[in-house]
């Protein structure tokens, strides 16, 4: 055999040396396969449920009722149309506590009806984890304190995501890790994910962050022009009772002067119709504007296009453990492989020493 050139691997020599060693390949590839498919075993199934939302804003504007108006006049107003939330954040939006607290409360049901309860106390109750999880939990109790039980579903006691105590933060963890968001840089579309180990709970929560998110972006997007447009409702409703007033007011006093021609009395009908006038000018201008405001609140609500639905999956999501126990036994013929050639090249180098010695 022809000896092998440091940092170069031949074929014809790599092809040799897996013919020769053929039962090794075979026997270290069963090995891994077998290691790696009872440890697959242990791995709970999981089931995944994806939603897919297009947002549609229609007119963006900043301005309130101000930026409003100003477009109308074909004025532009610095700052309209940009939003502070762009939808790149929906991904940290999603992982936010304010944003999990009402998906852990979210009301769940297994397919085969043996729980219902809160999707936090699914998690804790129901959800299986594989041997060596149980084990790290188990020592690392003996060095952890372990935190107070989560207490929720019980219909009063309620997650304050101000302050969260230990067990709420852990559980709070695991239903971050249970879902996903992504947003395509092109199309604008957002994809929610979310992984479960029963069907039903996996389209349940994933219907629950749907909704969550369509919430979470209406009442960001209105709720400056819901503060104005209960401002102006206000305002209006003022001066309405002002205009009715001086409406009565004047109404009174022509009642009783009427038939009376001293200049006084006309003097005085005139300042009382004035009065009217202008709270009804007033009251008008006010009403214009409570209509622009409610206006502008319909236009900043988004409409999101609903692509693709939850739906309760037929068939589980992973593990894969056929492919991921292929890949290992290939993994570890690779391994055996690069082990056998480092072995010869050591052989090759220690003929070559004797033979200059």
């Amino acid at each position: 055999m022809e000896p092998i050139v440091k940092n170069e691997i031949r074929f014809d020599l790599v092809c040799r040396l897996i013919k020769d060693n053929w039962k090794g390949f075979l026997k270290v590839m069963a090995i891994m396969s077998v290691i790696t498919y009872l440890m697959l075993l242990c791995v709970p199934r999981y089931y995944s449920v994806k939603v897919m939302l297009a947002p549609e804003y229609g007119e963006q504007s900043t301005g309130g009722t101000l930026g409003a108006a100003a477009s109308m006049l074909g004025i532009s107003v610095p700052g309209a149309g940009a939003d502070a939330i762009a939808p790149e954040f929906y991904p940290d939006i999603i992982q936010s506590t304010d944003f999990l607290v009402p998906i852990m409360e979210t009301a769940v049901e297994t397919n085969d009806g043996s729980f219902k309860g809160t999707y936090g106390n699914y998690i804790l109750k129901k959800e299986k984890y594989p041997w060596w999880t149980k084990l790290y939990a188990k020592v690392k109790s003996w060095f952890v304190s372990k935190p107070a039980p989560y207490a929720g579903g019980n219909g009063e006691y309620k997650v304050n995501p101000f302050k969260l105590t230990m067990a709420e933060y852990n559980l709070l963890q695991r239903v971050q890790n249970s879902i996903g968001c992504e947003v395509s840089e092109k199309t604008g579309v957002i994809t929610l994910t979310v992984k479960a180990q029963d069907p039903l709970v996996a389209a349940t929560v994933a219907n629950a962050v749907k909704e969550q998110m369509q919430t979470f972006m209406t009442r960001y997007r209105t709720e400056k022009n819901k503060v104005e447009y209960k401002h102006a409702v206000e305002m209006c409703d003022t001066a309405y009772v002002k205009y009715m007033e001086a409406q009565k007011r004047y109404a009174e006093y022509v009642d009783k002067h009427q038939g009376l021609s001293k200049q006084l009395y006309k003097i005085e009908e005139e300042r009382l119709a004035g009065e009217m006038q202008l709270a009804f000018n007033i009251y008008n201008s006010l009403y214009q504007q409570k209509l622009l405001s409610e206006s502008e609140v319909q236009k900043r609500t988004p409409a999101f296009t609903v692509l693709q639905n939850a739906t309760v999956p037929v068939k589980p999501a992973g593990p894969r453990r056929f492919l991921i126990t292929v890949i290992m036994a290939f993994v570890s013929a690779l391994i055996y492989l690069i082990r056998l050639i480092l072995k010869e090249r050591k052989k090759r180098k220690a003929q070559a020493l004797e033979n200059i010695a």
